[in-house]
């Protein structure tokens, strides 16, 4: 006769055992060099600047009336045929890169401002307001 206990499966080991939340991992260790996918010497010649190669793009949160948000996603609904499907996103980051452009063109002769941090602009309502 077999005891229950005799016939639990082994607990499986956890892949973060041995590791530490403040001590950062330890690199596996490679014998073999990485081979470079096709075509990946032409990137490096033409990197992009700007961006990153990241999974998810930065999120980018505003307060706006309710009101206006509603336009906004009329605009879209109403446009998509003749301005191409577009997403909220999309929609608003091409207006506010539109916008940037047009602030750039006039305050800095057409070059990029320089870039700034999230919490390196002002925070909260401005003083006297």
């Amino acid at each position: 006769m077999t005891t229950p206990s005799s016939r639990r499966p082994a607990p499986r080991r956890s892949s973060l055992a041995g590791q530490s939340p403040v001590a950062p991992p330890t690199p596996p260790t490679q014998e073999e060099p990485e081979t470079a996918p096709p075509g990946a010497e032409r990137q490096e010649e033409a990197p992009r600047p700007r961006k990153k190669a990241t999974k998810y793009r930065h999120k980018v949160s505003f307060y706006q009336d309710p009101e206006d948000t509603g336009r906004v996603r009329g605009a879209i609904l109403h446009t998509m045929t003749t301005e191409g499907a577009r997403t909220l996103s999309q929609f608003i980051n091409d207006a506010v890169m539109a916008e940037v452009e047009r602030l750039e063109a006039k305050y800095n002769g057409g070059k990029p401002f320089p870039s700034v941090g999230a919490r390196e602009l002002p925070q909260g309502r401005p003083m006297g307001q």
